[in-house]
């Protein structure tokens, strides 16, 4: 899951020590306070305005719906570098790769993105974002001169090229155009443990925000059921399923759990590079984050 002002520390910034990592040494790298109010007034300036907010969930569904992917590529490549993650412990070298133990740890946070499974239909965080976007147009077009047809919507949903860009960068900080090797696969890790570190309170700002803007949208976004790939979801689904929830904090434990098993079946004499290479992962996606926030009602 996730700015002006918010920016990361500069080139003395300190290397995170895996072997204990934790939620405090990660921010330590982030103005969080900062982070956190540039989202607070991006969202109160997006949201109350009919189009600006459809545009907004526009951008942000867009952006959002990447990042599921991307985890599910490092896993993929963690999982097949069985040469890079041995346990030197065993002494038989068919048993000693551990590359796809390591990777079933991020691939959990892939798992949600492509069916959440709080209905029998296969709910991808995808098609939920889709409904909400769906839910919007319904509720909102008949109302707004600028979206009488389709292409009027289309021009207001358009990609423009910094998002674009962004989106690109989400499949270069997962290492999807990397060679399969140690220093590639720890930048997607700290790319990883950014995004579900920074995106732990944003569905919920965004609900929050939401329901003091626009509370009766709320309510109708709520009530209201949209046929999206031939199965139905409730339009706030995508929202309400993320507000308050700790799914995000959940699966940052579990993605340094397996930062930490990375290394363990590593050489030492790798580590303090490697440490580093996750740091910077994890700094590019503030950077990307911030900047997502700082262009999204440009």
């Amino acid at each position: 899951m996730q700015r002006s002002g918010s920016g990361c520390r500069g080139p003395g910034s300190p290397v995170v020590n895996v072997h204990k990592i934790s939620r405090g040494d990660l921010e330590s790298l982030v103005n969080f306070s900062a982070h956190e109010r540039t989202v607070h007034e991006v969202l109160r300036a997006v949201l109350v305005d009919p189009l600006r907010r459809l545009r907004f969930f526009g951008r942000y569904a867009s952006w959002n719906g990447l990042f599921g992917s991307g985890v599910a590529a490092l896993a993929g490549k963690i999982g097949r570098s069985r040469r890079l993650f041995l346990d030197a412990d065993e002494p038989i070298q068919a048993l000693a790769d551990r590359s796809v133990y390591i990777a079933s740890y991020f691939f959990e946070a892939a798992r949600d993105e492509f069916d959440d499974h709080e209905s029998a239909h296969r709910d991808t965080h995808r098609c939920l974002a889709q409904a909400l976007l769906k839910g919007l147009i319904e509720i909102e077009a008949p109302h707004l001169p600028a979206l009488a047809d389709r292409r009027g919507i289309n021009a207001l949903l358009v990609e423009p090229d910094w998002l674009a860009e962004l989106n690109t960068r989400v499949a270069r900080g997962y290492g999807v155009t990397a060679a399969d090797d140690l220093p590639a696969i720890f930048h997607g890790i700290g790319y990883h443990l950014g995004s579900e570190l920074l995106a732990d309170r944003e569905f919920s700002i965004i609900d929050e925000t939401l329901r003091h803007a626009a509370p009766a949208l709320v309510q109708e976004l709520q009530a209201r059921r949209i046929a999206i790939a031939g199965q139905e979801h409730l339009a706030y689904q995508w929202i309400a399923s993320h507000a308050g929830d700790t799914a995000e904090a959940d699966r940052f434990d579990t993605a340094t759990e397996g930062a930490r098993l990375a290394l363990r079946f590593t050489a030492e004499a790798d580590h303090a590079a490697l440490k580093q290479e996750l740091t910077r992962g994890f700094i590019a996606f503030a950077q990307d984050h911030r900047r997502f926030f700082e262009l999204v009602n440009t």
